[in-house]
């Protein structure tokens, strides 16, 4: 009986472990521009790390982004990409957040994203620093942008692989109750 409750467990912890989600985080720092009622980057992810285990370092790829119309501090609606050196690169289309002062000339840009790739479905959440000053013509200049992305990806199974495994499990369920019932 120990051996069935032991054997059901591992089962068990075998069929969760699917659910526990992969991270991915980096660094970055670059250059914004403004544009028209928008904001765009284009930096350089200085850091990569993978379930907090940093793997890693120095100019690895690069981030873009761009937050759409802006209004009232909030964006929805924009472009988040990026792309590791010498690979494919991710792209989505609503890239959304917001913008807070948060010091003198100081603003944080948090933003938020999702989407599929390769048939794995990923979240991912952006916290960008910078700041903007105006230089001596009267143009604003953002400057000395740095954030950090993370990503949390999650395999979707198909629903024939969950079929399998729940008719599987009912059968496991009847063959234990069967010896349970033999024995009593």
């Amino acid at each position: 009986m120990k051996l069935r409750l032991m054997l059901c467990t591992v089962l068990l912890a075998l069929v969760a472990m699917p659910a526990f989600a992969d991270t991915i985080s980096f660094t970055n720092k670059g250059g914004l521009s403004i544009g028209s009622g928008s904001i765009s980057a284009t930096s350089v992810i200085n850091s990569l790390s993978v379930d907090g285990q940093l793997i890693l370092t120095g100019p690895v790829g690069s981030l873009n982004f761009d937050t759409g119309t802006i209004t009232g501090g909030s964006f929805s609606g924009g472009v988040f990409a990026f792309s590791l050196e010498n690979s494919a690169f991710i792209m989505v289309n609503n890239f959304a957040g917001t913008i807070s002062k948060i010091g003198h000339d100081l603003y944080d840009l948090v933003g938020t994203f999702s989407g599929i790739d390769h048939g794995i479905a990923f979240t991912g959440t952006t916290n960008q620093v910078f700041s903007l000053s105006r230089d001596d013509d009267g143009r604003e200049c953002f400057r000395n942008l740095r954030g950090e992305t993370t990503i949390t990806t999650a395999a979707v199974p198909e629903p024939s692989t969950l079929t399998f495994l729940g008719t599987g499990l009912i059968g496991l369920a009847g063959v234990v109750r069967r010896k349970l019932a033999a024995r009593a």
